[in-house]
């Protein structure tokens, strides 16, 4: 076990030097102030309303191209270099190597993700609202789903390049959405015969874990670009919040990405 976290150790080193991370971090943080700016320009409901709109769309678009980044990367280029060779020459296992990188890149997104949603509080209560709850429990949503995302990349990464791993990992996390919505539609009678079929998919498909900050947003169509009213049919679509069962079984998906990713290591060459 040691050896392991001496591993994650190892990795979390090796991306806190790398300048794009850096450079993505710092990006946040100045988004962040911004958020804090706009919001600062309205009163009342409406300041609440744009500061939680800003940092929804800050912590989707920005966390989801940081988990992006970080897992389409995670085992294709070190199995490449030469790095995970010279590691199992020195005595380290490929599921090891696995629990190391990936390991490492969700401790790093915990960090990155974790300043911003500092710095997000503290304007909060910079402009006088206070410390934010909902926006808290909304952070640890859109965690879950950075999660799976950046998982998804690491394990396509195990077996095809940085491009296609970002594909794969941004396609699981809009499939989970869009398995949220459709379920949402079909208990509204919007899919007419479909029904069955969405279901069947809600109940196998990963899914996106919907904070009830972002539900009550959304159906006021104030969440902006974090959460855009949908429509089918010209009817829109009421998307409610996660209950318990989505976030485990969003977590058991997270597990079985990352046996994946273990399964793909396993038969690649390494240089």
């Amino acid at each position: 076990m040691k050896a392991l976290f001496a591993l994650i150790i190892l990795e979390t080193r090796r991306l806190s030097r790398r300048p794009w991370i850096l450079a993505g971090a710092a990006a946040g943080l100045l988004l962040a102030l911004v958020v804090h700016g706009v919001a600062a320009t309205h009163h009342d409901m409406a300041r609440e309303d744009s500061l939680r709109q800003g940092a929804a769309t800050l912590l989707l678009l920005g966390g989801l191209a940081l988990a992006i980044a970080l897992g389409s990367a995670a085992l294709n280029r070190d199995a490449e270099n030469g790095h995970f060779g010279m590691l199992v020459g020195s005595g380290a296992s490929r599921p090891g190597l696995v629990f190391g990188a990936v390991g490492a890149r969700v401790a790093m997104m915990v960090v990155i993700i974790g300043a911003w949603a500092i710095v997000l509080q503290a304007g909060s209560v910079v402009l006088k609202l206070g410390l934010d709850g909902p926006l808290a429990v909304h952070t640890l949503a859109v965690g879950e789903g950075l999660l799976l995302a950046m998982i998804a990349c690491a394990a396509a990464s195990s077996v095809v390049g940085p491009a296609a791993a970002g594909l794969f990992g941004g396609g699981i996390y809009v499939l989970a959405q869009a398995v949220v919505n459709l379920r949402a539609a079909s208990t509204q009678g919007l899919i007419g015969t479909a029904n069955t079929g969405v279901d069947l998919l809600y109940y196998i498909a990963p899914r996106a874990v919907t904070s009830p900050m972002l539900a009550e947003l959304q159906l006021r169509n104030a969440a902006g670009a974090a959460a855009p009213r949908v429509e089918i049919n010209g009817n829109t679509v009421f998307v409610h919040a996660a209950g318990w069962d989505t976030v485990v079984w969003t977590l058991a998906w997270c597990v079985l990405l990352a046996l994946v990713c273990a399964a793909g290591l396993r038969r690649r060459p390494l240089n």
